[in-house]
């Protein structure tokens, strides 16, 4: 099977196919009557939706159902118009057609377009903060960068700046992707890909951006996506922006890793990436292995420097330098999925199935003076996220969870949790735990210092919970809103967990948590405004609202991961 777009101009090209029309709506019906217009050679057997008539435009019309009952939609070419595309195409996913084609120009223009203009020019916006009555001015300054528009739409990344009191955003264009969409799908059987997507959700979730980080001297925005082709580096005092990579291109296509970080105070980049050939071919053959190349970026020159290679596992999620640049951390994300056919499995076979099958990811640690890595084990599935603690350089907190997109909602077999990891000399131990049975633990949490403690802030959907990190031992709970299904959830419990639950957006619901550089105030990310919490009275003293669009995102705040001592320094000398 092959999945691609096309345009209604690439009609022609299926005269004489065996050609099914999914959709009777307004753009399906469009289709078929230019079809009919134009290109009376494409002969149509019948139309496909979701729920429908018996016949459209004089053409049967089926569901899906009836479809697979009469076996015709093996070897056939499918072409999807309809307003929902993407959820047509997941309709298909366990058939077995020739060809899917969605027409859609927007789709289209990501795959096929022309020649990108380089280099490229971000356009600048400052909005003043929206406040509501005695909200306070912090030194916070958080970076976000979200999508807007669909698919297709603009990226934006963002600084919020809450000592001055305003949203500085940079809108650019979303970039095409350099992988065929076909050529791919041909390659790579869709029962391997994560959490059940098709080809084209992944490609999209691939080029979603997923963080936006502020270099040191507050000259170099830096974005990176879902281990997409490059790296986005924004200038903030011209405006010019940098699609990155430094391959020629008889290297192919290279995976950049979806989180970065900053080498100290400096505008160095780390980064870690791999071939895309390798990706692939750990994806058939089920390995999900790669050989990696460790690089430092010099954001004033633009050259990279390798430092070191080494063999890990796909999807690398996040990699961190040490607080003295002695090691560098390595996380992935690899997202689990059921086997069989989701259509003719039961929600508590589902369950069980994942609980028995779940394979346990490892985290590298590599020593970058001596090249040496080494691989921990993590007693639970997917640690994406880590943090480093802001007084001791070698103690990192690793986050876990275990939830799983499903067709019917979200799937979730155990709490998530929080590790304390130690980095030894050719070893890194767990000296820690902090999990619940009502923590999920979905996006982000963050370590910062307040009064000479480290303390972790957590995101648990409704509620923010902050963690004494020396004991890995609750500190306070600040619930955001109630909610019945959270404030009662046990996922420990069998029973509970043989139901999916979903997890749409809620404006109680925290996104993810950034830290003052003082560490007095917490930064709340709900979808519909920033949240100020007070560390010392444990309450909230003020919000910001958003203008616009929502912004979610993973928020990053400058020089996270930093010291408690450089943040500091480096926060009010940039204020006085």
């Amino acid at each position: 099977m092959s999945i691609d777009t096309m345009t209604w101009d690439n009609l022609s090209e299926y005269a004489g196919r065996h050609v099914i029309v999914f959709g009777t709506d307004q753009n399906g019906t469009a289709l078929v009557e230019f079809a009919r217009a134009k290109h009376p050679s494409v002969a149509i057997d019948f139309l496909l939706d979701f729920s429908c008539p018996r016949e459209h435009l004089g053409l049967p019309v089926l569901t899906l159902e009836q479809a697979r009952e009469r076996n015709l939609l093996e070897g056939a070419t499918i072409i999807i118009a309809h307003a929902n595309p993407m959820g047509a195409l997941n309709q298909l996913l366990d058939d077995a057609p020739a060809e899917i084609r969605l027409a859609s120009r927007q789709l289209h223009a990501i795959f096929h377009a022309g020649s990108v203009p380089s280099p490229l020019h971000a356009e600048k916006e400052v909005i003043p903060f929206y406040l509501e009555r005695g909200t306070p001015s912090i030194p916070a300054l958080v970076g976000n960068a979200y999508q807007v528009g669909g698919p297709g739409g603009e990226n934006i990344f963002e600084l919020a700046d809450f000592d001055r009191q305003e949203y500085v955003t940079w809108r650019l264009p979303a970039p095409p992707c350099p992988l065929s969409l076909k050529e791919f799908s041909t390659a790579v059987r869709q029962d391997t890909l994560p959490m059940r997507m098709s080809h084209l959700s992944y490609l999209l979730w691939k080029r979603g951006v997923h963080v936006a980080q502020l270099s040191p001297s507050r000259r170099w925005l830096v974005g990176v996506r879902y281990n997409y082709f490059f790296l986005d580096i924004l200038n903030t005092e011209t405006g010019e922006m940098i699609r990155w990579h430094d391959l020629p291109p008889e290297e192919g296509l290279w995976d950049y890793v979806a989180t970065g970080d900053f080498d100290g105070d400096k505008d160095e980049f780390l980064f870690v990436r791999w071939p895309l050939r390798d990706a692939i071919q750990g994806m058939r053959d089920g390995t999900n292995r790669v050989h990696c190349q460790v690089g430092r970026l010099n954001l004033d020159t633009l050259k990279a420097e390798i430092l070191h290679e080494f063999d890990f596992q796909d999807r690398i999620h996040q990699c961190t330098i040490s607080g003295d640049g002695r090691y560098m951390v390595f996380a992935p994300m690899r997202v689990l999925r059921p086997g069989g056919d989701p259509r003719k499995i039961k929600q508590e076979d589902i369950m069980r199935n994942l609980q028995q099958t779940v394979v346990l990811d490892s985290m590298a640690t590599l020593d970058l003076k001596t090249g040496k890595v080494w691989l921990t084990k993590i007693p639970f599935p997917i640690p994406a996220h880590f943090e480093l603690d802001p007084f001791d350089p070698h103690v990192f907190y690793v986050s876990t969870h275990s939830l799983m997109p499903h067709a019917e909602g979200v799937l979730c077999f155990q709490p998530g949790t929080l590790h304390k990891m130690r980095i030894l000399d050719g070893e890194t131990v767990m000296e820690g735990t902090y999990t619940h049975p009502g923590f999920v633990r979905t996006t982000q949490h963050c370590v910062f210092a307040w009064e000479g403690v480290p303390y972790i802030a957590a995101t648990n959907q409704n509620k923010l919970e902050i963690i004494d990190a020396r004991s890995m031992t609750l500190w306070h709970c600040h619930t955001i809103a109630d909610d019945p299904f959270y404030d009662t959830a046990n996922f420990n419990d069998p029973e509970f967990l043989k139901k999916p639950f979903n997890l749409p957006p809620q404006p109680a619901w925290c996104d993810s948590v950034s830290a003052s550089g003082d560490g007095k105030t917490l930064v709340l990310h709900l979808t519909d405004r920033f949240c100020l919490f007070d560390m010392a009275s444990k309450k909230v003293i003020g919000n910001v609202k958003y203008r616009g669009v929502s912004r979610s995102s993973h928020g990053r705040y400058w020089m996270q991961n930093a010291s408690e001592q450089a943040i500091r320094k480096a926060y009010f000398a940039a204020k006085n």
